[in-house]
């Protein structure tokens, strides 16, 4: 009989607050930190949805590492109003001081998958052959986001051996890994991913899972990031299949329609989409110029263009610490007491006039960007997005997080179509992409600068745009509100230092050079 001992402080509850089914299960409850013989379907699942929850946590996505995508790039900046996150804005971090922590939560997820990839006791169904897909596809996840911020990117040629300890076998408190090369990083990464590809669902009923989809996509992201001869068409092929023939259930969102179509004042579905007080789909009628109308309002939740967000309901945030004190919506929303991150007058310029993404108006609560009530003591002063609503109608700090949109898809397919030589193909798709936005058209003179400059504008506030940058060895160069406004992408902070605690705790683990 084999014994594990676990932390499982995120392992006593459903993954979600809907009706039970097969992967809603009670996970193990709070006293039972001593798990002894793993031989069940039903336990097997616990432990991925602890996984869940792990990469959920106000560590990881559900704050602080997609706060981090956009802290650490060039078109958002943290007011004077409230300095949370202001040292990291500034890129002043370092091994014994730091605002992030996702290090030791990312491990203890990988802890988790591992025990459901190893196991042996469990015979193996079509549910087990999916749980365990699942849970490759979430270690591979895990993996990727680690060597993305801490190790150099695979394009840049330096310091290749700093990538991040592989830990493949279940949880053992003893073992202190060095780190692997970002060359073995990345093949383990894609192996795992590849597994997933074939053993995810198809089509989950909710888009909380991970998917065969949403497989693909972080592997397209995977090799366009890693580069090597042959990937961008691996990528390439990746992102065709999901654009062009994925699951129903997968597709890419009429933006520029309105929630009411008679009314042109509405708000777009795609502004409704992110910040309506609606999680589901709502239908209903309205008598307008007269006329009794018909509509159905775009819901935010378990919708087409997503392909994997977070699970925020009153039971989750209990235990990934989402609420009043560490949220997006908390940094984000004009709302909030906490509201401290605005996005800057370059950026806000930059977006056409009826781009959907910035709305008709900045003083428009139904726009995404707005100014009303923005700090008066930044200079220039910034905007809000109402990306992230504090209140939905579920209530406070419960709508899911998206981390995966279809429109991800749709632009890496464009960013691997100019990698592999088709440059004209890649700026009629880019264009396409931009007008079904309301947005600017490209010349294509700087192709790739097209490239990422629509993935801007598309993904602000989701996390994308330093890793973006990172991808392409690319600057940080900040227009405004800066104290660090330029920041070389051959600069030790494009990597963040693994915590001094960490460090103590495993003596074979080196510190990224320069933070020594």
């Amino acid at each position: 009989m084999k014994k594990y001992t676990l932390i499982i402080s995120t392992l006593l509850l459903m993954l979600t607050n809907s009706a039970c089914s097969d992967r809603e299960l009670d996970l193990f409850p709070p006293y039972a930190d001593d798990i002894t013989n793993i031989n069940t379907e039903a336990q097997l699942q616990q432990l991925l949805n602890g996984g869940y929850l792990s990469v959920a946590s106000t560590d990881v996505f559900g704050t602080k590492v997609t706060l981090l995508g956009d802290l650490l790039s060039d078109k958002m900046f943290v007011s004077n109003l409230n300095g949370s996150f202001i040292d990291t804005y500034n890129f002043n971090y370092n091994a014994a001081q730091n605002e992030f922590s996702f290090y030791d939560t990312l491990y203890g997820a990988i802890a988790k998958c591992n025990l459901v990839i190893n196991n042996t006791s469990v015979a193996n169904n079509a549910e087990v052959i999916r749980i365990k897909g699942e849970a490759k596809t979430l270690r591979a996840l895990a993996y990727f986001t680690l060597v993305n911020y801490y190790s150099a990117t695979p394009t840049s040629g330096v310091n290749q051996e700093y990538g991040v300890p592989l830990v493949l076998t279940d949880y053992d408190a003893n073992i202190q890994p060095a780190r692997a090369t970002v060359a073995e990083v990345y093949a383990q990464i894609i192996a795992d991913l590849k597994d997933g590809i074939i053993h995810n669902d198809a089509a989950p009923g909710k888009k909380v899972y991970l998917s065969q989809t949403a497989a693909k996509l972080i592997l397209a992201k995977v090799y366009l990031t890693r580069r090597a001869a042959g990937d961008a068409a691996l990528a390439l092929q990746l992102t065709t299949d999901i654009v062009e023939n994925s699951p129903t259930n997968f597709a890419k969102i009429d933006a520029t329609a309105l929630t009411k179509p008679y009314d042109p004042n509405s708000a777009s579905v795609y502004s409704q989409y992110f910040s309506g007080n609606n999680d589901a789909v709502a239908t209903g009628s309205e008598i307008f110029n007269g006329v009794l109308q018909n509509y159905t309002i775009q819901g935010s939740e378990n919708q087409p263009e997503t392909i994997w967000e977070l699970d925020l309901n009153i039971n989750t945030n209990q235990f990934t610490n989402i609420g009043s004190n560490v949220s997006l919506p908390g940094y984000y929303n004009r709302t909030d007491s906490r509201k401290c991150m605005l996005f800057n007058q370059a950026f806000y310029s930059s977006f056409a006039t009826d781009d959907v993404r910035k709305g008709k108006s900045f003083t428009a609560t139904t726009s995404l960007l707005v100014n009303i009530g923005v700090p008066t003591v930044d200079n220039p002063k910034g905007y809000w997005t109402t990306k992230y609503p504090r209140l939905t109608e579920e209530g406070n700090y419960f709508r899911n997080i998206k981390i995966f949109r279809f429109a991800d898809a749709q632009l890496l397919q464009i960013e691997a179509l100019n990698l592999t030589g088709q440059s004209g193909v890649a700026l009629t798709k880019l264009n396409a992409f931009a007008q079904s936005r309301n947005g600017s058209v490209y010349t294509g003179t700087n192709l790739l600068d097209d490239i990422l400059t629509e993935r801007a504008k598309e993904f602000y506030g989701e996390g994308q745009r330093f890793l973006d940058l990172k991808r392409y060895n690319l600057a940080v160069s900040r227009p405004s509100n800066c104290v660090t406004c330029n920041v070389a992408a051959s600069d030790k902070r494009f990597v963040l230092p693994v915590s001094q605690t960490a460090m103590n705790r495993n003596p074979n683990l080196k510190q990224y050079p320069g933070y020594n």
